[in-house]
């Protein structure tokens, strides 16, 4: 007859059957909680390393574009010359030539000769060189050429008697003012005067 062995002693707890089967499904689910976590450093790792890539890219770019990109054109500096001269010629184009022409044409007489010409715009009138026969001739020529248009006024700035002439001429400069004069910013630089064909520069 066989004999039947009996163990009254309890078997630790994770030797039991059931206690087995929990300790699997244990071990699984820390398995995949340390992958997932595997998976989320790597994703985490990923996306820090796009992050400095497109940094980096950015980076290049913004450099390139700096290196491409022409330097700004230095501010243009006038010196007061070129500053007076620009005003001049400005000032000149602003001259009614045409006006100023006809005026000394309506009153152009025999007894007479305009020898010279020259705008003064930063006072807003025409000087001028002309001989007369006479002073009384002068003075109507004067007068006559203050009323014309574009003329507001003419004055006598300096007479004296051409002895260099037989007929002895009196020569005269004068000053006639304009109505709507060509204004500059800044005192012009002397221009050269405009000679009237024909005239004798004595």
């Amino acid at each position: 007859m066989q004999r039947l062995r009996i163990d009254f002693v309890q078997p630790p707890l994770w030797r039991l059957p059931g206690v087995g089967r929990d300790r699997q499904i244990l071990l699984a689910l820390s398995a995949l909680a340390a992958l997932a976590g595997v998976v989320l450093a790597w994703h985490w790792l990923d996306t820090a390393r796009e992050i400095d890539e497109a940094k980096q890219a950015i980076a290049v770019g913004r450099q390139e574009l700096v290196q491409r990109t022409p330097p700004p054109a230095p501010p243009l500096l006038l010196s007061e010359l070129q500053v007076r001269a620009t005003n001049s010629a400005i000032a000149q184009l602003n001259t009614p030539w045409p006006a100023v022409l006809d005026g000394f044409e309506r009153v152009a007489t025999g007894e007479v000769a305009l020898l010279q010409i020259e705008p003064d715009h930063r006072r807003g009138l025409v000087k001028g060189v002309a001989e007369a026969k006479s002073h009384q001739q002068m003075l109507l020529y004067l007068a006559v050429l203050g009323a014309v248009d574009p003329f507001a006024g003419a004055m006598v700035r300096k007479q004296e008697v051409n002895e260099k002439d037989a007929n002895r001429p009196l020569r005269f400069m004068f000053e006639a003012l304009l109505e709507e004069p060509a204004i500059a910013d800044a005192p012009a630089i002397p221009d050269a005067a405009a000679s009237v064909p024909g005239a004798d520069d004595g």
